[in-house]
């Protein structure tokens, strides 16, 4: 009896360690894919492809405004959080004064409702900001308004944003509201 104790024995410190091996290699890949798959789902597109368009509107210190608001493949805003937004190269509220400034601007109006504003730069090529609405907790609103993030380094909740409606001003949203984003880089 003592001899198949020792077989045991043997047996299973050989074997433990490829069933311990199998056993971690599963989780590991359970783990990254489940990893992997909440990324993907945490930045609903990937706004890092090259695939921006930016316009050139003659602004003095060179900055350029993508042409539109950034969107998912199927051509949907993508609505961000301040935090989430923070991540890309949104303009500053320095930049925004800068476009404000020198831009000339027209808005379009069906009735009492906003359709969209656009921006003549000092050389003449335009910018258009559709009405995009905000996302809250009680869902999308606001929907004949404009909006888009400013880059705040202020601490809060509260966040600069653009809104575009009767007036163009500089506002506070709160963070965890849900934006479109427009990026800006310079030449």
């Amino acid at each position: 009896m003592e001899e198949l104790r020792e077989k045991a024995k043997n047996y299973a410190e050989e074997n433990v360690i490829n069933v311990l091996k199998e056993a971690f290699a599963k989780v590991y890949a359970d783990g990254y894919r489940d990893g992997y798959k909440d990324c993907e789902e945490e930045i609903p597109v990937d706004l890092r492809d090259g695939q921006t368009e930016y316009v050139d509107l003659g602004l003095p210190s060179g900055t350029l405004w993508a042409l539109d608001y950034e969107k998912k493949e199927d051509q949907n805003l993508v609505y961000l959080t301040y935090e989430k937004a923070r991540e890309f190269n949104i303009p500053s509220k320095d930049q925004w004064e800068e476009l404000y400034n020198n831009c000339r601007t027209h808005s379009n109006h069906e009735g009492s409702h906003l359709l969209n504003v656009t921006f003549v730069g000092p050389n003449g090529n335009t910018l258009k900001f559709e009405v995009t609405g905000l996302v809250n907790a009680g869902g999308h609103t606001d929907a004949f308004q404009c909006f888009f993030w400013l880059n705040d380094i202020m601490e809060g909740n509260e966040k600069k944003a653009v809104q575009l409606a009767r007036y163009y001003h500089v506002v506070e949203r709160f963070s965890g509201y849900k934006l479109p984003i427009r990026l800006v880089r310079t030449k």
